[in-house]
């Protein structure tokens, strides 16, 4: 009787030991400081979609102040880390920031572990590495995924959406991928470009059993991205929610820094070049330019017709792991020079985020504070209106300050934040002449007194 061969144990590729690597690195590094108070968009969106009494409150479905409207804070909600955010209120009523910030911090380890991961297939250890450390250090990416906000989410979503693109073989795999691309959606509204890049892709392979057997797919990530950011375009539509915009003649010239490292000029000196370099390299890539020209069309489209009051360089975060893959294509290439230099753009990166990484950004705590005091003491602390919404975060009991009459009523006044009604503002610091100042790393906040 014959022995049966020992069965061979599985050992996990390369891969998927560099993407579980720095993607674990990732997740310890940006809870580092998780512990500090909401930054001004995260708090607005606590106080306003997840520390509320209802669930729905995460679709931005009305405002918690009465003295804010609803379309002034409606494009803040980024819906689905709202969702889950309100989950974990409704669930353990916590309020403690670190709580909150474990999702988009989870979200974009993962993002660099997904993408570090793919690249040293495609590339090689040595280019995939680098690609996994340019996207883990890049300072929009790493300012942008330690707070409550939806863009590490999104990005996620997106990467794994674009992965399963060229997986979509059964019929499960083509649902998934349209719903990592409707939760894509669902985290910032702006990466619905991606579902577009995905159908100019697919359409110019000229494939239509391809083309309609994904159309399903497109059909459940359009209404997933689209119904969870309903309400919020029907109120952007309907209540004038749409700021009159300024044409920022600026906006590329931005873009295409933030992508590789700004603000630090370190960063974009060392990562530019390789980002270029991979252009060169993967020129004879036709679905590279078909990538290219679609993003930059729906960019200029937004950039030139409407030019909306709001839009940054963070809301095409998504684009970071693209950087990433031209970088890998680049460093695959040259090696032995352009790897150390990725890497020394990394430590740029990391020598200028570290100033300020653990310190509050906005001098909430210490402003609620100042409120919890002046009512012990039977004082009435006033907010200049529009700082409402952040301080809600924090605390309800000041008073909102909307008009000038109201100002003789006040004890004190606390200026938080510089999104105030700066002639309100002004007039109460004349009235107000005794100020003093709460630090914060970003931004100190002034209490008024006479």
């Amino acid at each position: 009787m014959s022995e049966s061969a020992p069965k061979k144990a599985y050992t996990p590729a390369p891969s998927a030991f560099v993407g579980a690597i720095l993607g674990v690195a990732t997740a310890a590094v940006y809870l580092i400081g998780s512990g500090r108070a909401f930054g001004y968009d995260a708090a607005v969106t606590f106080s306003n979609f997840v520390a509320t009494p209802s669930m729905l409150d995460a679709f931005a479905v009305h405002s918690q102040q009465p003295t804010i409207p609803l379309f002034g804070i409606a494009g803040n909600d980024h819906v689905l880390v709202s969702f889950l955010s309100h989950l974990i209120y409704s669930t353990t009523g916590s309020r403690w920031e670190v709580v909150y910030r474990v999702i988009p911090a989870l979200a974009a380890a993962g993002t660099v572990g997904v993408t570090a991961a793919v690249l040293v297939n495609r590339f090689g250890l040595i280019a995939g590495t680098c690609a996994g450390v340019f996207v883990a250090t890049n300072p929009m990416f790493v300012v942008n995924s330690r707070d409550l906000r939806g863009y590490s989410l999104g990005v996620l979503c997106a990467v794994l959406a674009t992965v399963l693109l060229t997986r979509t073989g059964t019929g499960r795999s083509r649902w998934v991928y349209g719903v990592l691309l409707g939760l894509a959606i669902a985290a910032h509204f702006f990466t619905g470009l991606v579902l577009v890049a995905h159908f100019v892709w697919v359409a110019a392979r000229r494939s239509r059993f391809e083309l309609w057997r994904l159309v399903p797919a497109w059909l459940v990530a359009f209404i997933v991205g689209i119904g969870a950011n309903a309400y919020i375009l029907w109120v952007d539509l309907t209540q004038h929610g749409l700021i009159p915009g300024v044409f920022d003649p600026t906006f590329p010239r931005d873009l295409v820094f933030y992508l590789v490292g700004a603000p630090d000029l370190q960063a974009i000196a060392f990562w530019l070049s390789p980002a270029a370099l991979g252009l060169w390299v993967l020129r004879r890539e036709r679905w590279l330019w078909l990538a290219l020209i679609t993003i930059s069309a729906g960019i200029a489209f937004l950039w030139i017709v409407l030019h909306p009051a709001y839009m940054y360089p963070r809301f095409f975060i998504f684009l970071v792991p693209g950087c990433a893959y031209l970088i890998a294509a680049a460093v695959n290439r040259w090696k032995l020079v352009l790897a150390p230099v990725v890497i020394l753009g990394a430590a740029a990166a990391v020598v200028f985020l570290v100033p300020g990484y653990t310190q509050d950004s906005i001098a909430v705590r210490q402003s609620a504070a100042v409120i919890d005091r002046a009512n012990e003491a039977g004082r009435r602390a006033c907010l200049v209106h529009w700082d409402e919404q952040v301080m809600g975060a924090y605390s309800t009991s000041f008073s909102t300050v909307t008009s000038p009459d109201e100002l003789s009523a006040c004890d004190l006044v606390v200026v938080v934040t510089w999104a105030v009604d700066v002639p309100l503002r002004d007039l109460a610091a004349k009235q107000f002449p005794r100020a003093t100042t709460l630090g914060a790393y970003d931004y100190p906040a002034v209490v008024l007194e006479r």
